[in-house]
């Protein structure tokens, strides 16, 4: 399991690198204004749609071709890594053309799909308990975390020094160098795992494909989780350049309320992994959106308190250990509850699902800054006027503030836990092996309907499943969930 998450440091690299520093790349050092970067982003959703659909496919090509996941990882990590390192070297080589940079960061999305896509689709062949996958998910962000560390400490200082002093070789050899870092990371990781885990026969590939149920409420209900987690939980981080360069005019903050961010991480993932094992992920989740809520407001009234600031950014990431690494483990879960439902496993597609719209809704809300910073008066290096800096505020603290509250209301509709979980594989296994015990599924909702078990925990179950239970007194205890 450690092997396999140790690929979410070269993962977290680039991808977050990017994520953090793309927008003020393209505004303060190549020049662009705030409706052309956010023009780029918006294309960058449109590849998104693409790319990630696209990758599931060819997973799913491949799978049945036997070559599976690990094959697909290793295949696409060095374009991955070499179209990263372009867009950093873009400055220093003078390419500053918006189709030129539009080329670039489709050709890196693309690529990146191509490893992600089966890289999280592996988590639901890890391990199949529900605590285990919350741990994995709590390793997963550990690397995550270790490698915003790097992106704290290098990436982001040398992108503001090349937006105030026009200095991009150190640029281009460190994007150069952090995409070759991702390469050997993502190699070594798929060495490393070995072919435990991934299983290539009928079994694991069983009905496997991309189109997956969009009106099941598991399927629905994690489509708008993941719209939640990746448009405005990140905001904060995406806006960080420019409140410590505008807001609060100590662009040297930046690194610092980056590295107590990530050190709330570090110890967010030792006490939402710790606890996974005997609390819901589902609750935990909302108990991490609740915290970084806290977090966000008391960061917004220590504005003229530097030490309230780094305060606030650590609890801040103590929340978002929780809220970026414990939805990969619900997902996981959610897998197995479509599978009882609808008899297909659709593991490829549902992780696709989830990514595209991850990604898309992440690239979405990077436009919607730029727009809106244009619409405001925003201009890269001058001194901005109220407007602009109060915009700024709203961005980067408004939003997620917004989307923790809404997440922790659609949280209080999850309900399956670890034991009812453990009770859904038990029903699989009954399938599997020629028994149908039920005719239903448990959807992991509150309030959800259709025929078998509910949500609430009654047992609403069909004439064949009576007879079933009448047949074997073992059938009860493989159902009841």
């Amino acid at each position: 399991m450690l092997a396999y998450s140790s690929g979410n440091f070269g993962k977290a690299l680039v991808f977050s690198g990017a994520d953090l520093t793309i927008l003020f790349l393209l505004t303060d050092v190549l020049g662009l204004n705030g409706a052309q970067a956010g023009g780029l982003m918006l294309f960058a959703v449109l590849g998104d749609l693409v790319f990630d659909l696209l990758a599931a496919r060819l997973v799913l090509h491949w799978r049945a071709a036997g070559r599976g996941y690990r094959w697909t990882i290793a295949l696409a990590a060095l374009p991955c890594g070499a179209a990263f390192g372009l867009i950093y070297a873009m400055p220093a080589l003078g390419l500053h053309r918006a189709w030129m940079l539009a080329a670039a960061i489709l050709v890196f999305r693309g690529a990146y799909a191509v490893v992600d896509v089966p890289h999280n689709a592996l988590m639901a062949q890890v391990s199949r308990d529900s605590r285990a996958r919350g741990r994995v998910s709590g390793y997963r962000l550990f690397f995550s975390t270790a490698s915003a560390l790097a992106i704290a400490a290098v990436l982001t200082p040398l992108v503001q020094q090349a937006g105030r002093a026009r200095h991009f070789d150190a640029l281009a050899f460190t994007g150069i160098g952090a995409g070759l870092v991702f390469a050997l990371t993502m190699l070594l990781c798929v060495w490393a795992s070995g072919p435990r885990g991934e299983s290539g026969t009928a079994s694991a590939l069983r009905g496997d494909r991309i189109a997956v149920p969009l009106r099941d409420p598991m399927v629905l209900a994690m489509g708008a989780l993941a719209l939640l987690t990746g448009f405005a939980m990140p905001c904060f981080g995406r806006m960080l350049m420019y409140l410590g360069t505008y807001v609060v005019d100590r662009p040297g903050a930046v690194t610092v309320l980056l590295a107590a961010l990530t050190a709330g991480q570090f110890g967010g993932v030792l006490a939402w992994t710790a606890l996974t094992h005997r609390f819901s992920k589902s609750h935990l989740l909302g108990a991490g959106h609740a915290a970084s809520a806290l977090g966000l407001v008391f960061f917004a009234l220590c504005m003229a308190w530097p030490a309230g600031q780094i305060a606030g950014a650590a609890l801040i990431g103590f929340g978002f250990a929780s809220v970026f690494m414990l939805p990969w483990g619900l997902l996981a879960d959610a897998v197995d509850i479509v599978e009882w439902r609808h008899g297909r496993r659709f593991e490829t597609g549902l992780f696709a699902y989830y990514l595209v719209l991850v990604k898309a809704s992440g690239a979405g809300a990077t436009a919607m800054i730029g727009w809106v910073l244009n619409a405001l008066g925003y201009l890269p290096g001058a001194v901005q006027p109220t407007g602009v800096r109060l915009g700024m505020l709203g961005l980067g603290l408004g939003v997620p503030l917004a989307g923790a509250l809404l997440a922790m209301l659609l949280l209080r509709r999850f309900t399956l836990d670890h034991g009812r979980h453990a009770r859904l594989l038990r029903a699989l296994a009954w399938r599997q092996a020629g028994e149908e015990p039920v005719s239903g599924l448990n959807r992991g909702l509150e309030k959800s309907s259709g025929e078998g078990v509910t949500l609430a925990g009654g047992a609403a179950l069909s004439a064949q499943a009576r007879q079933s239970m009448s047949r074997s007194i073992a059938a009860p205890a493989a159902v009841r969930s």
